[in-house]
């Protein structure tokens, strides 16, 4: 009998303790994306995916714990409230390398054929929420901003005296444009790939980063094999 209860007890523990560890955790904090490296997809720090193309240079990096640490930081993303956004974000750098402008088309998320939309939180009926919901201000990191320095992760960029704000609908030739994405999710597996398409007139150029999620021991393997 006493071996009965014994294994029971167990048996509970066992259960017990992945949901415990998940719930308390999160997502966010327990795993984290990254761009897969390709022929065409450099890795900048361990940290960024960074594609060249005769238009643009697109960075791609995900905001993970340490990131939202850094962002909380600069004043120009304060929020009103507390805590930080669940839904996966990312943020890209796109520095125009052509002697054309050309606009922001689209930034989307695909896994296998389903189409994952970015999020813009409209469908909140309160006018307020992205500025008083949590402790940074989803609206402020919307806006597109310009650098006024080179840097390629965020970890090394000084928002509040090293960028301004972005007004153009267009992204002018030389410039260097930061902006913040929000996606509802972001599933697991090489088959998920993050896609951006900028325009000039008729002609569009579509750029994609594989998508491959880790845990933080993974990433920091991988930053100490760069060096950083």
């Amino acid at each position: 009998m006493n071996d009965m209860k014994i294994r029971k007890n167990l048996f509970m523990i066992m259960v017990f303790l992945p949901v415990q560890f998940l719930s308390c955790t999160g997502s966010n904090e327990a795993m984290l994306y990254r761009a897969v490296e390709r022929a065409d997809v450099e890795i900048v720090q361990g940290r960024a995916g960074l594609i060249r193309t005769l238009y643009c240079d697109l960075y791609l990096e995900y905001v993970d714990s340490e990131n939202w640490g850094i962002i909380k930081g600069n004043s120009i993303f304060k929020g009103a409230g507390t805590g930080i956004p669940v839904d996966p974000c990312f943020h890209f750098i796109i520095v125009n390398t052509w002697n054309k402008p050309f606009e922001i088309d689209k930034i989307e998320a695909f896994h296998g054929d389903e189409l994952i939309r970015t999020e813009d939180y409209n469908f909140i009926k309160d006018e307020k929420y992205k500025d008083n919901r949590y402790s940074v201000s989803i609206s402020s990191l919307m806006k597109k901003r310009r650098l006024l320095i080179e840097r390629d992760v965020l970890k090394d960029i000084d928002f509040e005296n090293d960028s301004v704000e972005y007004r153009l609908g267009f992204i002018a030739p030389g410039d260097r444009i930061s902006l913040f994405s929000f996606f509802p999710k972001i599933p697991a597996g090489r088959s998920t790939k993050i896609r951006v398409t900028i325009k000039y007139h008729d002609l569009k150029k579509v750029i994609d980063f594989d998508m491959g999620r880790f845990d933080y021991k993974d990433i920091e393997n991988i930053q100490h094999q760069t060096g950083f």
